[in-house]
């Protein structure tokens, strides 16, 4: 990014931007209604204000432009992130406005990073929505602490009605019992319903963290109370009994309403660094659990996630690797295959990133879900023109079942051009 200052004898005001645009290609056709190719312009200005020693001003907001976007929602996208005033002095922090924080210590799968919600028109490449809050940062003694009150929460952002990301195949296990089976039409068309709001979940959300170095171990402890990541989502249908002896057999019509509930949780995290024998070594683990009376709650959810990072130098290159294992323990055996925690219940990641020459970059990330043996695989290719310029080439490859949460969305393969340029 290129900077652009002004200054007097208070103040100094610095400007810049991020310019850029994406192309990505889906190849295989999911449903009547849903983009095969998505071209996007993303605008990322940032301005910085500093006055003296002890206040500062942060603004970082994104545009997006998706004008082709079938799903309306989608077309246009604005969002604060970050946008804050900031008082400092020594060892104290104080940031009131729109707040990003990023909590936990492992990669691609985090268990720890709750407290800011998402937008997520592709669970791939979420965005983090800035939460209006308070933030206190302070190095007190022999520890250090961030505490971050939300007085009122926001929602995350769904995909829209159209969007390849809410599944056109969804398998709706039988409930042993019910004696209800539903026969599902070829392509399911959403419609967005009800949003509720359970036990005030979105009022006066809370979260600590507390952190501490011992010789080579960098711990850390936190607490969340407030709203969940994510809403429950429950499908309402309607359709046609075709039998009824010995089980009730419903053929769905193909509009489904999604109704969402938001719900709140208290969670509990804990993670520790630690760099032996040229090894980083990472482990994070969380447990969440949520309160209520109603009955289609999560229940309590106990998250580990291992990893383990390593860089290896070479004449003009530079390559970090990392390998990392999850495992999850829940109150309920969720078989909805649209539930993304399901991935990452008995899942390994690996991957690595090649930087050559510091023009070159090549990235490549994997995952396989040892559950349900679905896989996912992200290549990317950069390269860096003329300083301020980038241009790279990812592809996404997703195999799976589409009785599983991840093969779900096999027919999501993707090829994604993006040129970007720095001002």
């Amino acid at each position: 990014m290129i900077w652009y200052q002004y200054a007097n004898a208070e103040s100094e005001w610095s400007f810049g931007a991020d310019l850029q645009l994406t192309d990505q290609y889906f190849p295989e056709i999911y449903g009547d209604d849903t983009n095969d190719n998505l071209l996007k312009l993303e605008l990322d200005p940032l301005v910085k204000w500093k006055s003296g020693e002890h206040w500062r001003f942060y603004f970082k907001p994104l545009f997006v432009a998706n004008p082709d976007n079938k799903s309306s929602d989608e077309q246009i996208f604005f969002e604060p992130s970050e946008a804050h005033l900031k008082f400092q002095k020594e060892v104290l922090n104080i940031s009131v406005g729109y707040n990003v924080v990023t909590w936990g210590v492992t990669d691609g799968y985090n268990p720890i990073d709750v407290v800011n919600r998402k937008q997520i028109y592709d669970p791939i490449r979420s965005k983090k929505l800035g939460s209006p809050s308070i933030l206190i940062s302070e190095s007190v003694g022999w520890f250090d602490y961030d505490f971050m009150y939300i007085p009122n929460s926001r929602e995350a952002i769904m995909p829209g009605e159209n969007s390849r990301w809410l599944p056109r195949e969804v398998f709706v296990p039988q409930v042993p019992g019910n004696n209800i089976v539903l026969l599902l039409p070829a392509n399911l068309r959403y419609h967005w319903g009800n949003s509720q709001v359970l036990d005030n979940a979105l009022d006066n959300n809370f979260a600590l963290r507390l952190q501490k170095t011992f010789s080579i171990f960098d711990l850390s402890i936190s607490g969340f109370d407030g709203a969940a990541n994510y809403p429950i989502i429950e499908p309402q249908v309607t359709g046609s009994i075709v039998q009824v002896s010995p089980k009730t057999v419903i053929q769905v019509d193909r509009d489904v309403r999604l109704d969402m509930k938001q719900h709140r949780i208290r969670q509990g995290g804990f993670s520790l660094v630690s760099r032996q024998w040229d090894f980083l070594f990472k482990y994070a683990t969380s447990y969440t659990d949520d309160y209520g009376t109603y009955n289609n709650l999560p229940g309590w959810l106990h998250e580990h996630v291992l990893g383990l990072e390593k860089t290896f130098n070479f004449n003009d290159a530079m390559l970090i690797a990392i390998l990392q294992y999850s495992f999850l323990d829940s109150q309920r055996s969720n078989d909805s295959n649209i539930s993304i925690t399901e991935i990452f219940r008995r899942a390994w990641m690996a991957g690595g990133r090649l930087t050559w020459k510091e023009v070159w970059n090549i990235s490549v990330l994997g995952l396989y879900d040892t559950i349900h043996y679905s896989h996912f695989l992200e290549i990317t290719v950069g390269r860096r023109l003329f300083d301020a310029w980038n241009v790279s080439l990812t592809a996404d490859f997703i195999a799976g079942s589409s009785e599983n949460p991840l093969g779900l969305y096999s027919k999501n393969d993707s090829y994604l051009l993006a040129v970007s340029r720095s001002f």
